[in-house]
């Protein structure tokens, strides 16, 4: 059975991290060992944001004078070990008194995953939810006790989250916010334009002054302002997600859309040169990995030749 950390145990191994935080050395295990110490119990989270508070009311104080030299030394260089004991004893209740309830806005570093060029990458996170980015997607993860917060840099992102109404989860997509406490839903971004497509549940989107409440089956485009809103099949909303298991439906696009979409997944390039052959429709289900297989079935498909040039296939009449 494992012993339970006394008070001051507790408040002497918060006092370490808040001293290693602060300066901002931190590893990316290290960050994530933080993370799974605060989650790990309430009582972690509160004596880690009553340390923080400590010692931001020590920097505080330091620079005003307010404290006397040989508690917390010289602001440039305070004497560690006594830093640690006034963070983790008394001291960090004063601070807490003092200066009220803490937005851990020196907590560490931001954790980044990204998917290479041609593949998706699952990952589950330390809360119980799980992303999957798409080829080329990049995100930015920021948990505190608080909430949990994911910056989509690029690409498009499944979100699988666990619900926890204590700590809401917020996607930051540039100008569009994504607010949930638990469902699963696809975000996708293109430079400022962003679509939310809801798998299940109920997610709360922001764009810029606008909010909009969705549900399962809803989707949200967001470009130059203006939002567009849709409702999708069930069919609909399971193409949407194909992408997970390396396939894309191609349905309706024309050839220029279905080239664009390939050149996400691959190097090798489908390439038209006729505005005409660009505008032709296609349809069916393809693997992405594949994009030369899909230009040879769309070229027989179309009555089109298909040749293999440097970096790619053209299409032509």
């Amino acid at each position: 059975m494992t012993k339970t950390a006394t008070p001051s145990l507790l408040d002497e191994a918060a006092a370490r991290w808040a001293l290693r935080v602060d300066a901002g050395a931190l590893s990316a295990s290290e960050e994530a060992e933080l993370n799974a110490w605060t989650s790990a119990d309430v009582r972690h989270a509160g004596a880690f944001a009553r340390a923080m508070a400590a010692n931001a009311y020590l920097d505080r104080a330091a620079a005003l004078g307010a404290l006397d030299a040989d508690v917390v030394g010289e602001p440039t260089a305070p004497p560690v070990v006594s830093r640690r004991a006034w963070i983790g004893g008394a001291g960090g209740a004063l601070a807490a008194a003092l200066i009220g309830t803490v937005a851990l806005s020196r907590r560490h570093p931001e954790a980044r995953i990204d998917a290479p060029i041609g593949s998706q990458r699952r990952t589950a996170l330390e809360d119980g939810s799980a992303v999957t980015l798409n080829t080329g997607a990049e995100i930015a993860l920021a948990f505190a006790p608080v909430e949990r917060r994911v910056r989509l840099l690029a690409g498009e992102v499944n979100f699988d989250v666990a619900k926890d109404r204590s700590r809401p989860f917020i996607i930051d997509a540039g100008a569009t916010i994504v607010r949930v406490i638990g469902t699963s839903f696809i975000v996708r971004r293109e430079q400022e334009t962003v679509a939310v497509t809801v798998r299940e549940g109920i997610v709360e989107v922001r764009c810029a002054a606008r909010r909009h409440r969705l549900l399962a089956g809803d989707r949200l485009i967001s470009s130059d302002g203006a939002d567009r809103l849709a409702k999708l099949s069930s069919a609909d909303v399971e193409r949407a997600g194909l992408w997970q298991r390396g396939e894309i439906d191609l349905t309706g696009m024309t050839l220029d859309d279905a080239a664009r979409e390939y050149a996400r997944y691959s190097d090798r390039h489908i390439l038209i040169a006729d505005p005409a052959v660009g505008r032709l429709k296609v349809a069916g289900v393809y693997a992405t990995s594949d994009p030369m297989g899909f230009a040879h079935a769309a070229a027989l498909a179309q009555g089109l030749s298909a040749s293999d040039v440097p970096g790619g296939i053209r299409l032509a009449r």
